[in-house]
């Protein structure tokens, strides 16, 4: 069975309640609770794009519902396949998963044309997919004495960051303390360069350390980093991350404007310019977005403060349907 359509998708949310896996946070907990009270008896979709993880998610709810419920803990043996490949969900899986009626639905994934898995190589798709927990991969790496390796006193200011041949990050303007840290998936390769040798390292290693795609036949068939866009970032405690960088289907880049262990200078944060800048390169028509920092391990509990949402975010946070 193909992925559903919009128009698909919303003829079943008219009817049920859907669940997206691709815009919301919920863990499988609070998702319990929620369908449990007002739902009631109704049929539950889980939908999203490939590959964020609906059949991963349907499974630890599952687990959680079985505490409570007879029905979840027999339809655990049914529990739908987990695969790093997209497309193993072929058609809608029913589960007899509440003991009050209703069913719960596994679907395959709603085609995303921005994401990186529509023009990475079919046989390249494993690489994008997280086998186990997210750890961040930091640039410029601190040691005992400070900065790390090939970053000098300026930081990573007139360096590009190429991670494996789907993204690349110029660094054009940023304080000497920045650091950029990378979550996704742990194959992808990581490897900066001045940017002077940006292109010519890009054109001679695409399919060799740059992957994917992955050998020098499918890099002769790639189109290349054809979309450019150019990102000022502005930012006002220079001790907590000023934003995500988020590549559709791929993962985030954390901006840390000041990371004190990198220990490089002491300059007058009051008179500094609260602007970073820095230019992402990617596969059209795989979608940049700027978000505002997922707080990560202990960490992001270091600085994380709550607070309402604001009006607009309270407009584009994703809503239920039904």
């Amino acid at each position: 069975m193909s992925p559903y359509t919009r128009d698909e998708v919303q003829t079943i949310s008219n009817r049920h309640l859907v669940y997206e896996v691709v815009t919301t946070a919920l863990s499988p907990e609070v998702f319990f609770y929620a369908i449990n009270v007002p739902f009631y008896g109704r049929d539950v979709y889980i939908l999203g794009s490939a590959n964020v993880g609906k059949s991963a998610f349907i499974s630890a709810l599952l687990k959680m519902m079985a505490q409570r419920d007879p029905a979840a803990a027999a339809a655990q043996k049914y529990k739908p396949i987990q695969s790093a490949v997209p497309g193993t969900t072929l058609g809608p899986i029913q589960i007899d998963a509440f003991l009050g009626g209703g069913k719960l639905h596994d679907t395959p994934g709603v085609h995303l044309h921005h994401r990186q898995a529509a023009v990475v190589h079919s046989e390249d798709l494993p690489i994008l997919a997280p086998q186990s927990r997210l750890r961040g991969q930091s640039f410029p790496v601190s040691s005992k004495n400070g900065m790390a390796g090939k970053f000098k006193s300026n930081g990573l200011n007139g360096f590009s960051i190429f991670w494996g041949g789907l993204v690349r990050i110029d660094v054009l303007k940023v304080l000497p303390e920045t650091c950029l840290t990378f979550y996704g998936p742990k194959k992808l390769p990581i490897h900066a360069v001045p940017t002077h040798e940006a292109d010519e390292f890009y054109k001679k290693e695409l399919g060799v350390l740059l992957t994917p795609p992955t050998g020098k036949d499918r890099a002769g068939e790639w189109r290349g980093l054809e979309t450019v866009q150019q990102l000022q970032i502005n930012f006002e405690d220079a001790e907590r991350p000023a934003s995500d960088v988020a590549i559709s289907g791929l993962g985030w880049i954390t901006i840390e404007p000041r990371r004190e262990s990198l220990g490089i200078s002491e300059s007058n944060f009051a008179e500094t310019t609260k602007e970073l800048h820095i230019a992402v390169h990617v596969p059209k028509p795989v979608e940049i977005f700027v978000r505002p920092s997922i707080p990560v391990g202990k960490a992001g509990a270091e600085w994380y403060q709550y607070r309402e949402l604001t009006e607009k975010e309270e407009e584009i946070r994703p809503k239920w349907y039904f």
